[in-house]
């Protein structure tokens, strides 16, 4: 399991919260290199309500 893999893991069990899933989120894209960093994003606005959308958008 790569990087990228296990965040997308860790981020859809912890969308209850969405003060823990923008900490989450902040913290994988610190380590992911840009390419995956964006791979990422693409990931949560696909995946994700409108209410964590505002999440991704302020990480």
């Amino acid at each position: 399991m790569n990087w990228l893999n296990y965040s997308q893991y860790v981020l859809e069990q912890v969308s209850f919260d969405r003060r823990l899933f923008r900490k989450e989120l902040r913290k994988f894209l610190r380590l992911l290199p840009p390419m995956e960093q964006t791979q990422l994003l693409r990931w949560c606005r696909s995946r994700t309500r409108r209410s964590r959308q505002q999440a991704v958008q302020m990480a």
